[in-house]
C-alpha cells in the first residue's frame, strides 16, 4: 500500500533539465540555492521572452556567489535555467546593477 501524500508546498519556481542537474550535482550547496531562489522568487521581474541574470548568495560556512539565469514569463512562475559560482567581483557588479535578488537591501531589480 502507497503512502499517502500529506503536505504539498507550491514551488515559487520551476527547474529547466539542465538547471536541476546542476542543482542536483552541487548536492548540499545546490539545495541551500534552490533555497535562496524559493525565499526571494517574488523579487525577480516578469519579462517577455527573455532570459535574465542575478545574483545569488548562498551562505554555508563561507558566501559563495552565484550567477542564476532566470526566464521569467508575465502570468508563470519563473523557470531557472542555468546557474554558475561567480566571483566576489562579480557578484558585486550585479549588486551595482541592481541584479542581485539576495542583497540585504530591499530593492526593486530590473529596473
Amino acid at each position: 500500500m502507497d503512502a499517502e501524500q500529506r503536505y504539498i508546498e507550491e514551488a515559487n519556481f520551476e527547474f529547466e533539465d539542465v538547471a536541476y542537474d546542476k542543482i542536483i550535482s552541487l548536492g548540499n550547496l545546490g539545495y541551500h540555492l534552490a533555497i535562496q531562489i524559493h525565499e526571494h522568487a517574488h523579487k525577480i521581474p516578469s519579462k517577455e521572452g527573455i532570459i535574465q541574470r542575478f545574483g545569488v548568495m548562498v551562505s554555508q560556512d563561507v558566501d559563495i556567489p552565484f550567477q542564476v539565469k532566470i526566464y521569467n514569463q508575465p502570468d508563470d512562475v519563473p523557470i531557472l535555467v542555468d546557474m554558475d559560482i561567480i566571483t566576489i567581483d562579480e557578484y558585486l557588479d550585479l549588486i551595482n546593477q541592481n541584479k542581485s535578488i539576495t542583497h540585504e537591501k530591499d530593492i526593486t531589480i530590473g529596473k
